[in-house]
């Protein structure tokens, strides 16, 4: 059957200082200004009819801060606050106005951000469907789990979810830049193939921003953190 049994709502942080002004954060510990703290009331207001049961954010409290806000209208829910999806490291350019050519020998290169948000995804997310699908889930319910993170990293990881066809892009869906309190949406079916079961998902919304109304809490300046021209990235 193609019941949709899990869906993933993927969030980025709120708006920092340093996203306004265009700085180079990574894993600067850079609070929300705010702007972005008014973001995260109006992502946490639009999320408030979803039944969560799960919650994954960053520890960097740009993210924690925004799924906090969030997770206010389901106090049941326990938040798992991770390393693994703290933005890329950048090393000598955190501080740093973008873009920059500053050398940058300790930057988290390409492949290993992508292993570390694979790593992530398999080990945690993948693992927690995995084992609630085996426990037995209540049929018709579906479950609801919220992820917070920082542009670079969701950017990273739906992209390769979906060149991998782990995730399959829904029809007039757009990945491009991802802006803050942008929310993605995945759904997850089963699918068995000679009694060999995986879970497939759907990429149905990407990075909307439907509940910031008002043009200046919309507004937003291009993100510092998605490396753009630095030439060939190991």
């Amino acid at each position: 059957s193609m019941a949709v049994l899990f869906r993933m709502y993927i969030v980025r942080h709120g708006e920092t200082e340093w996203n306004r002004t265009r700085r180079i954060q990574g894993q600067a510990d850079v609070p929300l200004n705010e702007n972005g703290l008014k973001q995260a009331q109006l992502v946490a207001e639009a999320m408030k009819g979803v039944p969560l049961v799960k919650a994954f954010s960053s520890d960097l409290q740009r993210a924690s801060v925004t799924a906090e806000f969030i997770l206010r209208y389901h106090p049941d829910v326990l938040l798992e606050k991770d390393e693994a999806l703290r933005e890329r490291y950048m090393g000598e350019l955190q501080g740093e106005i973008g873009p920059s050519n500053k050398p940058a020998p300790s930057l988290e290169t390409t492949q290993a951000l992508i292993a570390r948000c694979h790593a992530w995804y398999t080990g945690s997310f993948l693992h927690y469907m995995a084992s609630t699908v085996k426990q037995g889930l209540p049929l018709g319910e579906r479950q609801n789990i919220l992820v917070v993170s920082h542009g670079g990293w969701i950017m990273t990881l739906l992209s390769k979810l979906v060149a991998n066809n782990v995730v399959m892009r829904g029809t007039g869906v757009e990945m491009g830049h991802y802006l803050n309190t942008g929310v993605s949406i995945v759904e997850y079916h089963v699918e068995t193939i000679e009694r060999n079961w995986s879970l497939v998902g759907n990429l149905i919304q990407y990075s909307d921003i439907e509940h910031l109304k008002d043009e200046d809490i919309r507004h937003q300046e291009t993100n510092a953190d998605v490396l753009v021209g630095r030439g060939r990235q190991p």
